[in-house]
């Protein structure tokens, strides 16, 4: 009788994919188990088969982008595309190709749509949106031992490979250009509370402030959805305050219009009344009057480096990347 993989997978009480890491030397198997397939498959004779081991290392030149794509998001996550063409620019250069894999909102869909696509075999990599990985999304990657890269931290401990932007030291170069203006009371105009780009700003707006021994104040911190008026009337109740803030940084450039908007509402004016800083120039900032100083980060250059961390991985899937990348740069203007 001539038994498959699925009859070790089944007597060993593991998974075909288990199997293939014995039979590959993957990582992640425990000394344990491997030793136990290993004892099955001396016991079934069991062969693997060869062609179809060459078959599933078949090179396809082809890379995934994994994240949600649906209508507004480039309101919401303006980066994504730098990001995306700075990996295709890089994927274009060493003769692969980058597809879009479009995620659903529901994480138990995400699970199956991810493992479906390690499954058929469509690509050699994937870059996959680390704010959307979960310690089961994980253990999936881990289980097919599948070459990839998170575009962001995930939000646990990890052995899955990232890469980053510093976004707290961002904050810290913020906070530190507005105390070198004389700057005190020091306000921040954010986003969404699961937004996680806003939160490691945040972060390190907060760890700024006290670095220097100011207190954090927080009716100082403004929580706001991306939308334009709400971003307005969210800063006019700031500066209609008492307590006026004397130094704003918005998290991005959107944040930035509504808020310089306000600004010129209450017939203010910048640097002299409050100055301003703003997180990126992409997409609003040239189009503003006053300009507006930013601190600029060039994503481009995030995809081009997760490309090439990936290449790595594909080489040498036991490789493990977690790194911050793409420094961020200080532009001075007019609201400074």
């Amino acid at each position: 009788m001539q038994y498959t993989i699925s009859d070790v997978a089944k007597r060993a009480g593991v998974s075909t994919a288990t199997v293939s890491k014995v039979i590959n030397d993957k990582m992640y198997v425990s000394s344990r188990t491997k030793e136990k397939v290993l004892k099955i498959m001396n016991e079934l004779n069991y062969t693997p088969n060869v062609s179809a081991s060459n078959l599933a290392k078949k090179v396809t030149k082809n890379i995934l982008y994994a994240d949600r794509f649906y209508k507004g998001i480039p309101f919401k996550n303006p980066h994504m595309f730098d990001i995306i063409c700075g990996a295709e620019d890089e994927l274009s250069r060493r003769g692969y190709h980058l597809t879009l894999l479009n995620l659903d909102k529901d994480t138990k869909k995400i699970e199956q749509i991810l493992e479906d696509t390690m499954t058929s075999k469509s690509a050699d990599g994937m870059i996959l949106n680390g704010a959307l990985v979960t310690p089961r999304i994980e253990r999936i990657m881990l289980n097919f031992d599948f070459p990839q890269i998170c575009i962001g931290k995930p939000n646990f401990d990890t052995i899955l490979s990232w890469i980053d932007i510093n976004n707290s030291l961002s904050a810290n170069m913020a906070v530190e250009h507005l105390l070198n203006l004389g700057c005190r009371k020091l306000a921040f105009m954010g986003g969404q509370s699961g937004d996680e780009i806003f939160i490691d700003r945040l972060r390190g707006f907060q760890i700024a402030l006290q670095k220097n021994d100011i207190i954090v104040q927080e009716e100082f911190i403004t929580y706001n959805e991306p939308d334009i008026d709400v971003i307005y009337n969210s800063a006019m109740q700031l500066l209609q305050s008492p307590n006026r803030p004397d130094g704003i940084i918005c998290t991005n450039s959107l944040m930035a219009v509504g808020t310089m908007r306000a600004i010129k509402s209450m017939k203010l004016t910048m640097p002299d009344d409050i100055a301003l800083v703003a997180f990126d120039d992409y997409p609003y900032t040239p189009l503003i009057s006053p300009k507006p100083t930013v601190i600029e980060i060039d994503v481009f250059s995030l995809g081009v480096h997760a490309v090439s961390h990936l290449m790595r991985k594909i080489k040498d899937p036991a490789t493990i990347i977690q790194t911050y990348t793409a420094l961020p740069r200080l532009i001075k203007r007019e609201t400074s």
